[in-house]
């Protein structure tokens, strides 16, 4: 269990660090990402986000753009990058949306496999935690992490792990429902991790 640092120590001060990865980077971990940002504005976190693919430079398409802007994200300027674009193996914690995306940034990106999971599976294991109050949100998101990990590994490690399908190419009806749901898996995903209510 990765315990969070001291008050005193480098790491501590370090702002909380998300990365968000699907399968090309221009649906799922932006809308994300746009998300998470937006919700912990006032806070000290990263967010970014990367795709197991290789291509690059590729925007958002006009439905996900849309249907982002509704709740006031703006995803027009995103341009897609890759895992080899961002670093993880610092990353407080390492979120996709299907199991692979979970295994290629673990055997891909150096991701360590105790911080990495899928939205659907963080979100629902922090349910069941609950992690030290504490004034530092990041002490307290980096120890949700650690308890949640522990729980995935322990009791719960034969529950099947959740998963949200890529909507691209699909209907735009699926895309708009697919960018609902993500912003209530952000929504519960920050208030896990930091015991505030959005």
């Amino acid at each position: 269990m990765r315990l969070p640092s001291s008050a005193g120590d480098e790491t501590a001060a370090q702002p909380f660090s998300i990365v968000v990865i699907c399968t090309g980077n221009q649906i799922r971990s932006p809308v994300v990402e746009g998300f998470v940002r937006d919700f912990t504005s006032d806070s000290p976190v990263v967010v970014s986000s990367a795709g197991v693919l290789g291509g690059k430079g590729a925007g958002a398409p006009p439905v996900a753009v849309e249907a982002a802007s509704k709740w006031g994200v703006d995803l027009s300027a995103h341009r897609s990058q890759s895992l080899a674009d961002v670093s993880l193996a610092e990353a407080d914690v390492i979120l996709g949306f299907e199991r692979q995306h979970v295994a290629c940034a673990v055997v891909d990106g150096g991701a360590p496999s105790e911080r990495t999971f899928t939205l659907p599976e963080l979100v629902g294991l922090l349910e069941l935690v609950a992690p030290h109050e504490t004034d530092d949100p990041r002490a307290r998101a980096r120890t949700a992490v650690a308890q949640a990990d522990e729980l995935r590994s322990g009791v719960l490690s034969a529950q099947p792990v959740g998963e949200i399908d890529d909507p691209m190419g699909r209907r735009a009806r699926d895309v708009r429902e697919t960018v609902d749901v993500l912003r209530e898996l952000s929504r519960g995903l920050v208030e896990g991790l930091f015991g505030r209510r959005l």
